[in-house]
């Protein structure tokens, strides 16, 4: 059976000693180191964590900025367009009124021309039946024919 002896005492001792310095020197520093590493992975998944809601709250940031820039950019445009309109209906505007200047001062300038050839016309026509019904009433009977003859070249001598 079993048998109680010295040796068996330094055998136990011994056992107590090696499971005392394993605890010290082997237990202790793996568990210090594993309790190390699980605190660096806890603080990267927290660094992660923390990274990830700043990107999200940048892409947040970029999405609001970019709508504002669209929304800028539309209003721009619009701005731009509705300039563009007023500067296109003013040029359109002075043109019509030059033109409507230019018609009114041709028009005046035509109906002056008008007066003036009326005017010479008939200044003409005067001194040709002036200077016929002199010539009738100072010539001869027989020269009648002669006379009428030379008003009727003289007439359309000066419609040429």
């Amino acid at each position: 059976m079993l048998r109680v002896d010295i040796g068996l005492l330094w055998t136990a001792i011994n056992l107590v000693v090696l499971y005392v310095l394993m605890q010290r020197f082997l237990f202790k520093p793996v568990h210090k180191i594993l309790e190390q590493r699980q605190a660096q992975v806890d603080q990267s998944l927290a660094d992660a964590e923390a990274a990830k809601a700043q990107a999200l709250a940048l892409e947040q940031e970029h999405s609001t900025s970019l709508t504002k820039v669209e929304e800028e950019k539309r209003r721009i445009l619009q701005d731009a367009q509705q300039q563009a309109n007023q500067e296109y209906a003013r040029i359109v505007a002075d043109a019509n009124t030059t033109a409507q200047g230019i018609i009114q001062n041709a028009e005046t300038q035509a109906e002056a021309r008008k007066k003036d050839i009326l005017q010479k016309a008939q200044g003409e026509i005067t001194e040709i039946v002036v200077a016929a019904a002199a010539k009738v009433a100072y010539a001869n009977a027989e020269h009648d024919s002669d006379l009428y003859d030379e008003f009727l070249k003289k007439a359309a001598e000066e419609d040429d």
